[in-house]
This record gives C-alpha cells, structure tokens and sequence, in this order.
C-alpha cells in the first residue's frame, strides 16, 4: 500500500515537470517569433501604444508605384502593355496621308523606293511609256483595282498615263497651261513645282486607247466605274467637281490619288475630299479618336504632334505624316 502511494506521488511529480517544460517551450517560442523579422523586411505587426501598425505588404506595394517613387531593387520589374514609336521630324513628309496642295509644299525624297509601272503592271492596263514610277505601296492596290475594272467589263484599254514626275517635268506641264489658258486659269489645272501629289509617286493620271489613240479620261461610261469603285482599293477621285472650292483645283475626272485603307472608304463613305478630312481628323486626339467600320474591321484613327508615338500590343497600326504639322495614327484591334 505504502509503495502504491509512492509511486502514484513520483507519477504526480513527472506530470508536472512535464507540463512546466511544455509551458516554458510554449512562452519562449512566442517570445522568438515576435522578435524575429519577418519575410516581408518590415518590422513584426505589434504596435506601441499610441502609434498604429506599419503598412503590410501590398500597401508596401501600392505606394512604390507611387508617382515619384524610387524604384528599390526588391521592386518587381515594371511591365507595359504598349509600345514608344519614335518617329524624326522628317516622317511628317512620309506616308500615304499627305496632304499636298497649293498651301502645303512637298519636298522631293529620295525615289529609290519607287518602282516602275510598266514592269509591275498586270496585263489589265497599259502604260503609256515606260518612264512611269509610283511608290512601292502603291502598285498592289493599282494592280487590283485595274484587275478588277477589266473582270466587270473586259476592258484592258485603260492607261496611267501620269504618275511621279519631279520639279522640272511640273515646270514644263504648268509653262504649257500659261501659254494655253493664261497664268490664272493654269492654275486651277497645274499646281506650282513643289506643290503636286504627282513628286509623292501617290498619284495617277489615266487615260485611255480608242482607235488606236489615246483619248482623255472623262470618267464616262465604262470608265465611270472609277468614280464609284476606287475607293474600295485604297483610291480617291482627289478634285471632285463640288470640291473646287475647297481643293482650289479645278474638276480632273483622271487624276487618282492612294491614301490606302481605310481611309480612301471614309473619304467616299462622307462625301469628303482629301482636305476636308484631313481637317476632320487634326481636331483628334488619342483620347478621342475618329471611328469607322471599313470591311467588318473597327478602326480608330487620330492625329498628334509628339515624335513619341505610344500604341498598345494588341493592335495592328499604321502611322503617317500628314505634311504639314504632324501624324495621322491608324489603329485595329
């Protein structure tokens, strides 16, 4: 009996050293955490009286993006989901919207890029000698369009008879108006050297074969599928009849400009020519674009000054010189 209480005492004694060991392993693991630093690198979230809690870590976060802050090497690397075109000041002359007329003079680039018309034509036009030159970008639609005219009507008797010249060739074309028609009409038909679409290589002059002649293009008839379908290829009537007040130009049925799409579809699609929209689109901005629907695509397009051009990812662009004071931006997503 005696030995029985003995034990159950020596019992009682280890239960509580066991349990005072647990709670001084318990309080000294508390103490231990609450000194260590945590992961974050800010101190642990206790607070003294009278001061609140220190920020935790995404507010941490938030303020680093702060405007003005300093970036830290433990920040995380900034990501952007648009891109910075730069452009140089001399791209304001580049494009296919430029604007060229009796206001705004056109500096003649290099004509490296251009290519020839008669090697690059398809056999539904002709062209009238094989001198003539357009921009690169230019053939494609040219050659579509043409293609297109002979499918509907098995025409291939149309010729450019116009396309690039430089100053001196626009000398001779405007002295010949002078000893026709006078110095002031000559105007209305001729632009000054500097002043014609045609030293862009954007512009074309048609004509076409009768009788083994070659006759001016009225854009009668047949040929009056021009006027109505050219716009589809990227091409605009340039000097409408009920534009020469705007244009300053007098009616040239023949005379075909590429501005490209879908800008050519705008123009027709609002009964605009090419002043009258350029003019639309310098009251744009990024923030409030012009917006059109050409062939079930959605595009917005809109002008700026900056040589900083900043275009989202997602999108397919196009940036031209307007020749004058900036760009015109052209963006489908």
């Amino acid at each position: 009996m005696n030995l029985r209480k003995a034990f159950q005492k020596i019992c009682i004694v280890f239960a509580m050293l066991i349990l005072m060991l647990s709670c001084f392993s318990l309080i000294y693991g508390f103490i231990e955490t609450a000194s260590a630093p945590n992961d974050s690198g800010f101190p642990p979230l206790i607070s003294e009286p009278g001061q609140s809690a220190p920020p935790d870590e995404s507010s941490a976060a938030d303020a680093s993006d702060s405007p003005g802050s300093p970036e830290t090497a433990a920040s995380p690397p900034k990501t952007s989901d648009h891109v910075l075109i730069k452009m140089e000041p001399a791209d304001i002359s580049r494009g296919t919207l430029l604007l060229i007329n009796h206001n705004h003079q056109y500096e003649i680039p290099d004509t490296k890029g251009f290519v020839s018309v008669a090697d690059s034509k398809t056999t539904s036009y002709r062209a009238a000698n094989g001198e003539l030159m357009l921009a690169e970008p230019v053939i494609g639609p040219l050659n579509a369009m043409m293609d297109a005219f002979y499918a509907e009507t098995g025409l291939n008797n149309v010729a450019v008879i116009s396309a690039f010249r430089d100053y001196e060739r626009q000398q001779e074309i405007l002295s010949e108006y002078i000893s026709l028609v006078g110095r002031a009409e000559a105007h209305r038909w001729a632009a000054l050297p500097g002043h014609s679409e045609h030293h862009a290589g954007l512009a074309i002059d048609l004509g076409y074969y009768s009788g083994g002649a070659l006759r001016t293009f009225l854009g009668t008839g047949d040929n009056a599928w021009f006027g109505l379908n050219a716009h589809l290829y990227g091409f605009i009537l340039r000097f409408p009849s009920e534009k020469a007040d705007i244009t300053e130009t007098a009616y040239e049925p023949w005379h075909f400009r590429y501005v490209g799409q879908p800008h050519a579809y705008f123009i027709f699609e609002n009964d605009w020519c090419l002043e009258e929209y350029i003019e639309v689109l310098s009251e744009s901005s990024i923030n409030k674009p012009f917006i059109g629907i050409f062939d079930g695509t959605a595009y917005e397009v809109y002008y700026t000054s900056s040589l900083e051009i900043s275009l989202p990812f997602d999108c397919e662009f196009d940036i031209s010189g307007n020749n004058t004071d900036g760009f015109i931006v052209t963006i489908s997503r």
